[in-house]
């Protein structure tokens, strides 16, 4: 594509990898920092301010995905589209139509989730919790401005911004939120303060990552002139409005998958186990303070589940775009080459993920975070390794429906995503009620849920894809290689572990399990032939890597 046919900046738009890999290494540094800010934290404020914290987020989460999944994709569709056709007037108007779109959405959701705070804490059993509602509502009006320019930059395929308004958000977190939680703890506030002080930084990462995001394409993209294209049909502003929200309502229920199962968590974990507590006979106070305490562990799985589908999200994000164009040029052939790639990608990273994630969940756990009782003879960690075994095996789920979604999304199919995603969120809200009232299940109850929630989806969007799309990735070659070498790598972590604890320590022994576990899958994928040229392509001096393992007879078709 020309600088005469498309929007460029100064260094040209980015490949479908290049982006991939900015914003990987963007999640993968945002999910260090969340790492380093929830870790310390949960040392902080212990289980119970991680009740309060986390109900707050769980909530403010899943405003911000409704407010803001679907948007920036349909924008990042429409300006993919209209810049392919060198339409340079149309992508600038369905840019500010989505600018005062979103400036209205996030003036909205943040009069909402700070009139209904009260409403929510009471509904969850964690009083208290609205203190940080209140604090981290003003969060939802600036990232809904940040989204419209991210979905700006996304659609003409330049990652850079939002990969560094994400950073800033993350850094701004970690060091004005923990500051703050040390402080207004050493000076003795009760702990649900504390926590409303300590997710106020949140809010100020926001403002901070806002303010550059704007000040960047004022910047260095003030300069696209209309004049390029003057003579160009553009449509009217109520047509790009109208198909600005058939687009973002589907994409942002599925989007949203991630922050209403957490909402389910919310509002049913607490009451749930209370409930159960209760009538097995014990004192209502009792049992609702161990249930909170419950919950707040609850973080501990959740944090460590989101950290690697950080590193496939960027594959989903950066191949809608180029499968739009594809898409709007007839030309199926790259298209369904980029959705194989695609997928053999994400469950190249996926797979040994979960396995790992799954097989070796109390010693990660453990290695992390602290052991704190929760009640005479139960601690945070035996509440928190089985919930990570379950929701391990979920990193696989999830990491396909960001991928499915993504197609279906492209091929303008958004509107199946809404069936899978709403019998998702029901197989979870039910099954998560009835597992949290069975005393053996428990806690456990709940990522139970969560992982049936997002199989159900991955088998909707998967069928969708094959009946509409006629289209379904190679299994040998995107799943089987995979799911071999990762099972077989898991073998000898588990043995390392259990054989080397009693003489290094466990943590230790932990992080050279891990490490051996890591380079034996990738040994085992070059000998099954389960990377190919293309996915190599993506990573730095790729083309030595590539002559090195051409000459060993180790890349796959």
């Amino acid at each position: 594509m020309s600088d005469k046919t498309s929007i460029r900046s100064g260094r040209g738009s980015q490949t479908f990898m290049l982006g991939a890999v900015i914003l990987m290494v963007s999640n993968v540094l945002v999910k260090l920092i969340g790492a380093l800010f929830k870790i310390p934290l949960q040392h902080l404020i212990m289980e119970e301010g991680m009740a309060y914290f986390q109900a707050a987020y769980n909530i403010y989460v899943s405003f911000y995905m409704i407010s803001t999944a679907g948007i920036p994709v349909a924008i990042s569709r429409m300006i993919a589209t209209s810049n392919s056709h060198g339409n340079h007037r149309e992508v600038n108007r369905i840019f500010r139509i989505s600018y005062w779109v979103f400036f209205a959405v996030g003036a909205a959701a943040t009069i909402i989730m700070i009139s209904c705070a009260k409403f929510f804490a009471e509904t969850a059993e964690l009083d208290g919790s609205e203190y940080a509602m209140i604090a981290i509502a003003p969060t939802l009006f600036f990232i809904c401005i940040s989204s419209a320019y991210r979905g700006y930059f996304q659609g003409l395929q330049n990652m850079t911004p939002t990969a560094v308004s994400q950073v800033i958000e993350s850094v701004g977190k970690l060091s004005i939120g923990l500051i703050a939680g040390w402080y207004f703890l050493k000076r003795g506030y009760p702990i649900d303060i504390v926590a409303a002080f300590v997710i106020a930084g949140v809010t100020i990462g926001v403002i901070a990552a806002t303010v550059y995001i704007v000040i960047f394409k004022h910047m260095f993209f003030q300069a696209q002139l209309e004049a390029d294209q003057p003579k160009m049909a553009v449509r009217s502003t109520k047509d790009l409005l109208y198909e600005l929200v058939v687009i973002s309502i589907p994409i942002s229920l599925a989007s949203s998958i991630m922050g209403l199962t957490n909402v389910v968590d919310t509002m049913l974990v607490t009451r749930r186990l209370t409930e159960t507590a209760v009538s097995g006979g014990m004192l209502y106070e009792t049992a609702k303070d161990i249930a909170k305490k419950s919950y707040g562990a609850y973080a501990m799985p959740q944090t460590l589940f989101n950290m690697p589908t950080t590193l496939i999200y960027p594959f989903a994000i950066s191949a809608l775009p180029a499968l739009s164009k594809y898409y709007s040029s007839g030309d199926s052939e790259r298209s369904k080459k980029l959705m194989e790639s695609t997928f053999r990608v994400s469950s190249i990273v996926a797979l040994p993920c979960a396995l790992g994630m799954s097989a070796m969940a109390r010693p990660i756990i453990s290695l992390i975070y602290p052991n704190n009782a929760i009640t005479d003879t139960v601690s945070n960690i035996d509440l928190a390794a089985p919930c990570l075994t379950v929701l391990g095996l979920s990193v696989f789920f999830l990491g396909m429906i960001s991928v499915t979604n993504s197609v279906l999304q492209a091929y303008h199919l958004q509107n199946l995503t809404i069936v899978s995603t709403v019998c998702g969120i029901l197989i979870k809200a039910l099954s998560t009620y009835i597992l949290l009232g069975i005393p053996s299940v428990g806690l456990t109850g709940a990522a139970v849920g969560t992982a049936l929630c997002y199989l159900t989806i991955m088998i909707f969007n998967i069928f969708f894809i094959a009946c509409k799309i006629h289209f379904f990735p190679s299994i040998r070659r995107t799943f089987l290689k995979p799911l071999i070498s990762a099972a077989v790598c898991i073998v000898p972590c588990i043995c390392i572990y259990r054989l080397m604890r009693g003489v290094l320590g466990d943590k230790l022994v932990t992080l050279i399990s891990i490490a051996v576990a890591a380079v034996i899958y990738v040994l085992l994928l070059l000998i099954l032939k389960g990377i190919s040229e293309d996915d190599i392509k993506m990573l730095p001096k790729s083309e030595k890597i590539i002559k090195i393992l051409k000459k060993a007879g180790l890349l796959g078709d």
